[in-house]
């Protein structure tokens, strides 16, 4: 899943126009907090209930209800998984959202100013998308979905990193998953 979303940021033009140490950098900061959308359009907004089994017994049931309450709020947009596109595509450019992860990662990036003007661009497609789609109040409401989503995400991850970070088997994660959560 996760070198699928990568092959996606990959085919966006805005995206491979960044010098390679900014793609990397995002990805490492954003992938964790965002992953969850992407599965969602790839198992088109259908429930994998063995995921919910392995997540009850690997971390615990509670964590696993709030992922799942989490998914579903954006089962509202199944008529409209382009709004989850550009949802990926707006939050890999995010560099003031994502949680740190390592030592001052908000002043390595190369090119802050490109990176708030793509964040700054996405954001204004996905509104406007929103408008074409809703009534502003419905567009509104589905912006304040999103992004609150999305932080719950990003609270639930950090959860989540810091279960890996305890677990006594991390070495078993894949290279890119080690990566993306700082243990490699």
């Amino acid at each position: 899943m996760h070198s699928s979303l990568i092959w996606f940021y990959k085919s966006i033009l805005d995206f491979k126009q960044l010098d390679i140490d900014d793609q990397v950098l995002l990805i490492k900061c954003n992938l964790v907090n965002i992953i969850h959308l992407h599965h969602i359009i790839v198992q088109n907004f259908q429930d994998n209930e063995m995921i919910g089994k392995h997540m009850s017994k690997w971390i615990d049931e509670d964590f696993h209800n709030q992922m799942a309450r989490t998914r579903r709020y954006f089962y509202r947009f199944m008529k409209y998984p382009l709004i989850l596109k550009l949802t990926l595509t707006l939050f890999i450019f995010a560099i003031n959202l994502s949680t740190p992860r390592g030592t001052s990662q908000f002043q390595e990036y190369k090119n802050r100013r490109k990176l708030f003007e793509l964040q700054n661009y996405y954001t204004s497609i996905l509104w406007r998308y929103l408008i074409h789609l809703f009534e502003e109040k419905e567009a509104i409401h589905s912006m304040e979905i999103i992004v609150m989503q999305i932080l719950h995400y990003q609270k639930l991850m950090i959860i989540m990193e810091n279960y890996v970070r305890e677990e006594s088997h991390r070495n078993i994660l894949h290279s890119l998953i080690q990566s993306i959560f700082g243990l490699s």
